[in-house]
C-alpha cells in the first residue's frame, strides 16, 4: 500500500502542487505593492521635511524598534505557518496553537521593554530620542496580536494582503496633516506604528470570523514549548537584525544621523524595488512544507521552480534600480540625498545574494531539519557584518554599512551551497526531478 502510494502520489498531487499558488501570488503582490505604496506616498515628503539628519534620527528610532519586534516575533513568523499546517485539521490544537503564541510574544514583550528602558537611561543618544523610541515601541505591541502568521499558514493570502493594508490605508493621511517641520520626529514615529495596532486588531477580527479563534486556552507550559520550538527560528531572524537594523546603530554611533538617513533612505528604496521577489518565499513556504511529507517530488520541483523564479525577478529589479539610482534618488528623496546612489547600489547588489540565500535556507534547510546549520551561518555571517561596519564606517559611512552587508550576504550563500552539496538528502531531493 506504501508503496502504490509512493508511486501514484506525486503525480496526483501535482495539480494541487501549483493549484491555488498564481492567486496567492496575486494578492501577496498586492499586498507588497500596497505595502511600499503607503511609505512611497509618504517617504518623498518625509525626506524634505526631516531633511538628511531628521530623517537619520527617524530610521534610528526604527531600528531600536526593530529589536523588540525582533524579539517578541522570536522566529514565529516563520515557525506559525509550519505548526499551522500541522494542526489546521484540529480545532481545539489550532486555537491553543494561537493563544500559546500570543502568550509567548506578550512574555517576549516586556522583556523587550525592559531592556528598552534600560538603554534609554544609560544611552545619552536614545535618552535624547525617548518620546519618538517609545511611539515607536507601539510597533512591538502590535506585534504580540498579528495573526498574519495564522492566515499564512491557513494559505488565505487574500485576508493576509486585505488585513495588512487596511491598518496603512487608514493611516496615510495622518502623515501629511501632522508632520510639517523637523522637529515632527516623535509624531512620524507614532503615525508609522499606528499602522501595525490596527492590523492587529484587524487580524484578531478575521481569525474569531473565520471560527479558528476561540476562548482562550493559556498555559505556562505551552508557551514554553512555543518558545523553545521556535528558539532556532529566533536565532536566524536576530541574525538579518544583526547584519539589518544594527547598521543602523552602528551608522548613529560612529557617523552621525545624516549617514543613517542616507542608509535608511536607499534601503527603503531597495526594498521596494524587492517587492516581487520578496513574496515567492511568503507564498511557497507553507505549500513546500506540506508537500515534503506526501509528495515530495512535487516539493521539490516546486523548490526549484520558486528558486529560479526568485533569481530572474531579483536581478531584473537590481538592473532597473541599479541603473537608474541616480534619478531615482534625486526624483524621490531629493537633492540633499544625492550620496545615496551609491549605497542604494550596493544595497542592490546584496539583495541578489541575500534573495537567493533566503529562499534556499527556508525552502531546503529547513524541510530538511537542517534549521541550526541555517541559525549557525546566518549568526556567524550577522557578527561579520557587524565586525566589518565597525571597520568601515569610519571610513566610509554609510557606504561602509551597506559593503558589510553586501559581503556578509555574500558569505550566507556561499556556505548554503556547500551545506546542501555535502549533503546526499538535500542532494537526492533535487535529483529527484530529473525523474518526474
Amino acid at each position: 500500500m506504501s508503496s502504490q502510494r509512493q508511486l501514484t502520489g506525486p503525480a496526483k498531487s501535482t495539480p494541487r502542487a501549483v493549484k491555488g499558488l498564481g492567486r496567492n501570488f496575486a494578492a501577496m503582490l498586492v499586498w507588497q505593492i500596497g505595502n511600499y505604496l503607503v511609505p512611497l506616498a509618504t517617504f518623498p515628503y518625509l525626506t524634505r521635511v526631516l531633511g538628511p539628519s531628521g530623517f537619520g534620527v527617524l530610521g534610528y528610532v526604527t531600528a531600536i524598534a526593530v529589536y523588540g519586534t525582533v524579539l517578541t516575533e522570536w522566529g514565529f513568523n516563520l515557525s506559525g505557518p509550519q505548526a499551522v499546517v500541522a494542526v489546521k485539521g484540529s480545532p481545539l490544537e489550532l486555537n491553543k496553537l494561537i493563544w500559546s503564541t500570543i502568550g509567548a510574544k506578550a512574555c517576549l514583550c516586556v522583556v523587550s521593554f525592559v531592556a528598552v528602558l534600560l538603554v534609554m537611561h544609560f544611552d545619552a543618544q536614545a535618552a535624547s530620542a525617548r518620546a519618538a523610541i517609545l511611539l515607536s515601541w507601539l510597533v512591538v505591541v502590535g506585534n504580540v496580536f498579528t495573526l498574519n502568521w495564522l492566515l499564512q499558514g491557513l494559505e488565505r493570502f487574500s485576508l493576509f494582503a486585505t488585513v495588512s493594508l487596511a491598518g496603512r490605508f487608514i493611516t496615510l493621511p495622518l502623515t501629511f496633516l501632522l508632520v510639517h517641520k523637523p522637529d515632527d520626529i516623535a509624531v512620524a514615529a507614532g503615525i508609522q506604528a499606528a499602522a501595525p495596532l490596527l492590523t492587529a486588531i484587524f487580524s484578531i477580527v478575521v481569525a474569531h470570523h473565520l471560527g479558528v479563534l476561540r476562548g482562550p486556552t493559556l498555559s505556562w507550559r505551552a508557551i514554553r514549548l512555543r518558545i523553545a520550538s521556535s528558539s532556532e527560528m529566533f536565532i536566524s531572524s536576530a541574525s538579518v537584525t544583526l547584519f539589518g537594523a544594527t547598521n543602523t546603530v552602528i551608522l548613529a554611533s560612529l557617523a552621525g544621523p545624516y549617514q543613517v538617513g542616507l542608509y535608511a533612505a536607499a534601503d527603503k528604496l531597495k526594498t521596494v524595488g524587492n517587492m516581487v521577489p520578496a513574496q515567492i518565499n511568503t507564498i511557497l513556504y507553507p505549500r513546500v512544507s506540506a508537500l515534503m511529507v506526501d509528495a515530495p517530488r512535487s516539493a521539490a520541483k516546486l523548490t526549484v521552480l520558486g528558486l529560479i523564479a526568485t533569481a530572474i525577478t531579483t536581478i531584473g529589479g537590481v538592473l532597473v534600480l541599479s541603473f537608474l539610482s541616480g534619478h531615482i534618488t534625486s526624483l524621490i528623496l531629493g537633492r540633499a540625498f544625492h550620496e545615496s546612489t551609491t549605497v542604494l547600489q550596493l544595497l542592490c547588489a546584496a539583495t541578489v545574494f541575500g534573495n537567493l540565500a533566503y529562499f534556499l535556507g527556508l525552502q531546503v534547510l529547513v524541510p530538511f531539519a537542517d534549521s541550526r546549520k541555517r541559525s549557525i551561518v546566518m549568526l556567524a555571517a550577522g557578527c561579520l557584518s557587524i565586525a566589518l561596519a565597525l571597520v568601515l564606517v569610519p571610513r566610509f559611512g554609510a557606504n561602509g554599512a551597506a559593503a558589510s552587508f553586501l559581503i556578509a550576504e555574500i558569505a550566507i550563500l556561499c556556505a548554503y551551497l556547500i551545506i546542501i552539496v555535502r549533503s546526499a538528502p538535500m542532494r537526492a531531493h533535487f535529483k529527484q526531478i530529473a525523474n518526474w
